[in-house]
């Protein structure tokens, strides 16, 4: 079944055209896939599940509807009249619940926007998908308030986020690198553990940790980082930010997901 047709593009950005690449890298990147159309008559399918299903010309929408017997007249239809389609865009950093100012909100604030109203915004200028960090609260009971936030459901703002915890995002006042690191791992993760077993935190699917030279070194941010993979979530952490110190061998030698901050 079917719940949306875009019709009337005279351009569509597809990246790939084929259902085994997951992405494009180094000079691959120079060749992506993009179909044009002068006359406007490219259209999208998307299914129930919210997958691309087709993508071509109007005639051949037509054609797949008769096929399967079904009215055009009742899905959600979109003229575009001469639009680009293009992948939305990803946000692969941001700390959306955090203590800090937020400068650049402040002229929408003042005219009297809501953070609904942002989040909108940010939805409209492409981005779809958002990589959100805990990481401000260090301790168990403020960290696991944070991920409960970041894994609220707003239907009102389709934004796909794809949570993530970064309980070791500092070492607090009071505390030392080897307490955090216990707290992190005797506690904090198995109360994450126990939480999306109970149907809670379900978009919670990375975990990062700030590996640097007087925060977590080596030994303490492999051990959070393996202790994030035995909880199921994908390792996604900082490197080698301001020292080097050996955590992009680390993290190759675990098989972590993603390095950034080298």
């Amino acid at each position: 079944m079917y719940r949306l047709l875009v019709k009337g593009l005279k351009q569509v950005v597809q990246i790939v055209d084929d259902d085994v690449t997951e992405f494009l890298v180094g000079e691959e990147m120079n060749n992506i896939k993009i179909l044009n159309d002068d006359s406007e008559s490219l259209s999208i399918l998307v299914d129930s599940n919210g997958k691309l299903s087709y993508i071509g010309e109007f005639n051949g929408v037509k054609k797949r509807l008769k096929e399967e017997g079904i009215d055009m007249e009742k899905l959600k239809v979109i003229d575009s009249k001469g639009g680009i389609a293009i992948p939305g865009f990803v946000d692969g950093h941001s700390h959306p619940v955090f203590a800090g100012d937020r400068v650049h909100e402040f002229a929408m604030k003042l005219a009297g926007a809501t953070y609904m109203e942002i989040s909108k915004k940010m939805l409209r200028s492409g981005t779809t998908t958002l990589e959100a960090k805990s990481g401000y609260g260090l301790n168990v009971d403020a960290e696991m308030k944070m991920l409960r936030v970041l894994s609220t459901e707003n239907p009102s703002i389709p934004l796909e986020v794809s949570a993530t915890f970064c309980g070791a995002h500092a070492v607090p006042k009071g505390s030392t690198e080897a307490e955090q690191t216990r707290m992190i791992c005797d506690e904090l993760i198995p109360k994450i553990e126990a939480e999306k077993r109970n149907g809670g935190l379900r978009n919670v699917e990375n975990i990062d940790v700030f590996c640097e030279k007087g925060v977590f070194e080596v030994e303490s941010s492999q051990k959070i980082l393996k202790r994030g993979q035995e909880a199921g979530m994908a390792v996604n952490f900082h490197a080698e930010e301001l020292k080097y110190i050996g955590g992009v061998e680390m993290g190759a030698k675990i098989g972590v997901s993603f390095i950034h901050f080298l």
